[in-house]
């Protein structure tokens, strides 16, 4: 009796484990997290009298939900397309691991969920703005990156947006400065997306997606966009200084890093290989954090 049992929970709890697993993925929580990270990074450089840690956790959680619900619901809607691709037809909803309406549940419910928390304990300000990158993202971005190569453009502007919402949650209100933040996240997105296209382009063809690389087939597009983005990025990155915003510690490291960025995008432009795609990629996600950090410390030492 006791070994049967055994055997009963030992089916169980894998079975439970992986559905987790599959609901984890399905919201994307790698994305999800990158979400988190801006937003608090927006609510930490916003507060000037101290740090609110309950107030902090309830725009986590409530943005968390919202993100997780938006790129449930992206799933659902590009399923099929999903399902044409090698880099995602394994994801929940092709494989058979979730089906496609509870998919759709998941995604409604857990928005839901995120927005009315915001709008509870957060502030109306932060909430309107997650219902804009939600909206913005699902009925905006996501269709259109079966339209037009205009696509990456707009579908950076709701990824540029959490940070905004840490910033409204810590002060109830939206400044000039956090703007900068915006337009940091905003221009690290291009070429960050742009050198993944180019790695990928065949995949986003059988996808059927207008992604810029498919209509550039010596590179010459990619590779100019991707070079003048991060330079812009560089200049963002840089007016948190002229803004008041950092001292000459972050001046310094903000040029550096910006410049070694755009040192592996000059590599892509004389040569359009994936292995230099590759770089900016890799480039692009060692920037981002380190960008961040030397913000953050500025702050606590200035």
């Amino acid at each position: 009796m006791l070994k049967e049992k055994s055997i009963v929970l030992e089916s169980i709890v894998p079975a439970g484990r992986n559905k987790l697993s599959d609901y984890t993925e399905l919201g994307k929580l790698r994305l999800l997290m990158l979400v988190l990270i801006t937003t608090g990074i927006g609510f930490y450089l916003s507060s000037w009298q101290g740090q609110n840690f309950l107030l902090l956790f309830n725009v986590l959680l409530g943005t968390g939900c919202v993100g997780a619900g938006a790129n449930s619901l992206n799933q659902w809607y590009e399923q099929d397309v999903d399902a044409r691709m090698r880099r995602t037809k394994n994801r929940p909803i092709p494989s058979g691991r979730i089906s496609s309406d509870e998919a759709l549940r998941f995604g409604m419910v857990i928005s839901l969920i995120g927005l009315s928390y915001l709008a509870v304990t957060v502030n109306w300000l932060t909430t309107i703005l997650g219902f804009l990158t939600w909206s913005s993202y699902l009925f905006i971005y996501t269709p259109l990156k079966q339209k037009t190569v205009l696509n990456t453009w707009i579908g950076a502007v709701p990824g540029a947006l959490p940070p905004l919402m840490g910033w409204t949650a810590a002060r109830g209100t939206l400044e000039l400065e956090a703007l900068t933040l915006f337009a940091i996240l905003y221009f690290w997105q291009l070429p960050h997306f742009f050198a993944i296209s180019w790695m990928y382009r065949d995949d986003y063809r059988n996808g059927n997606f207008r992604m810029l690389s498919l209509d550039d087939p010596t590179g010459k597009k990619t590779s100019y966009q991707i070079f003048v983005n991060t330079l812009l990025l560089l200049i963002a990155s840089l007016s948190v200084f002229f803004t008041n915003q950092a001292g000459i510690f972050y001046l310094v490291s903000a040029a550096g890093l910006g410049c070694l960025f755009l040192m592996t995008t000059v590599l892509f432009f004389k040569e359009k290989s994936v292995l230099n795609a590759k770089r900016v990629f890799i480039a692009s996600i060692v920037y981002f954090p380190v960008l961040w950090f030397v913000m953050i410390l500025e702050q606590i030492f200035a």
